[in-house]
C-alpha cells in the first residue's frame, strides 16, 4: 500500500439518470478499508430519477454537485475538479464495481513511477471478459482496427496471459484512471467541446505531448457495466459521438482525413436514413448529416 498515511485523492463520478448503478458503484467504493481517506464527489447532470437525493440519503459523506442542465461528460468532470481538494484525481464511471484496495494500488503505481502521467486499470465486463479500454491515437486506420479487430485480439491475448496487458498506451477510457491534479490542470482538463465520447482520447494525446506516459496496469481490474447512462439517451448519444469524432479529427488530424471521414459518415447515415422505415431513426440520421455538413475546422490562431 501507499507509504504515506493519508492518500490524497478525489474520486470524481459523473452521473446522468443512473441511480441504481450509481448507488452500486458508491457501495463498492465504501467497501474499501481506506474509503474514509478518499474524497468522493458525484457531479449530477440534471438527472430526473432522484439520483441526487438517493446519494445524499445513502452516502452523506459524498460531496454532491447538481448541475442545472446536462452539461456532458467533459464539462461535468471539470466542474467536479473545481470542487476537489485531492492532489490526485481518480475519474470513475457511474456504472463500475471497484474492488477494495484498487484505488490504493493505482496510486502506488503512479507514485512509484513519476513518468506515468495517467495510470489506469484493466476493465472487465460483468462476465469477466476483457473490455477494451485503451487504444492508439484516432486515425482512419486505427479506428478500423479498434472497431473490428482490437477487442477480439486483446481478449485472446488476455485469456492466454493476463500479465501481458501491462503496457504504455496512447489513451485510456474515462471509465477509470488516476492523474495528478496539477498535470490535469496544466493541460486544461477535459476539452468541454466534447459533450460525450472521445474526450479521453483527446486528453491522452495532450498528456503525452507534454512528455508523460499513459500506463495500463494488469495489477488492478475493475468491472464496468458498459453504457448504462448512455442507454437513457441513445439518439442524442449517437449524434454526440459523431460530433465528437468529427471535432477530434478537426482538432488533431490532417485535413484530408477529416474530409474522408465526413464523406464516409454522410454516405453511411444517408444510406441508413433511406433504408429505414422508422421516423425517429430517419430524424437522427438527418440531424447527424446536417451536423457534419455544418462542421468547420478551427485552425490554430
Amino acid at each position: 500500500m501507499l507509504k504515506h498515511e493519508d492518500p490524497d485523492v478525489s474520486v470524481i463520478i459523473v452521473n446522468y439518470n443512473n441511480r441504481t448503478y450509481l448507488l452500486q458503484t458508491l457501495e463498492s467504493l465504501f467497501q474499501d478499508p481506506d474509503a474514509s481517506k478518499y474524497e468522493m464527489i458525484v457531479v449530477d447532470n440534471a438527472s430526473d430519477d432522484d439520483s441526487v437525493e438517493a446519494v445524499r440519503q445513502n452516502f452523506p459523506a459524498v460531496k454532491v454537485i447538481p448541475l442545472p442542465e446536462n452539461a456532458g461528460y467533459a464539462t461535468a468532470n471539470n466542474r467536479g475538479v473545481e470542487k476537489a481538494s485531492g492532489r490526485n484525481l481518480l475519474f470513475l464511471n457511474n456504472d463500475t464495481d471497484v474492488p477494495a484496495g484498487a484505488i490504493g494500488k493505482l496510486l502506488d503505481i503512479k507514485i512509484n513511477h513519476p513518468e506515468f502521467g495517467i495510470v489506469a486499470p484493466l476493465v472487465s465486463n460483468p462476465d469477466g471478459s476483457l473490455q477494451l479500454s485503451w487504444g492508439k491515437d484516432l486515425h482512419l486506420h486505427t479506428e478500423v482496427f479498434l472497431k473490428f479487430v482490437a477487442e477480439k485480439w486483446h481478449r485472446w491475448r488476455y485469456r492466454r496471459k493476463k500479465d501481458c496487458m501491462n503496457r504504455n498506451v496512447e489513451w485510456v477510457s474515462g471509465a477509470c484512471f488516476v492523474i495528478d491534479r496539477s498535470l490535469y490542470q496544466q493541460v486544461g482538463g477535459f476539452d468541454e467541446k466534447f459533450f460525450l465520447y472521445v474526450e479521453d482520447a483527446d486528453l491522452g494525446k495532450r498528456i503525452r505531448h507534454l512528455g508523460h506516459k499513459i500506463h495500463l496496469t494488469s495489477k488492478v481490474r475493475i468491472i464496468h457495466y458498459l453504457g448504462q447512462s448512455v442507454a437513457k439517451m441513445q439518439g442524442r448519444a449517437l449524434l454526440e459521438a459523431k460530433r465528437s469524432q468529427i471535432y477530434y479529427y478537426g482538432k488533431h488530424n490532417a485535413r484530408w482525413e477529416l474530409a474522408v471521414l465526413k464523406c464516409y459518415l454522410i454516405l453511411r447515415f444517408g444510406w441508413k436514413r433511406w433504408l429505414s422505415r422508422n421516423n425517429e431513426t430517419k430524424e437522427i440520421c438527418a440531424r447527424i448529416m446536417n451536423m457534419i455538413r455544418e462542421f468547420r475546422r478551427e485552425d490554430p490562431a
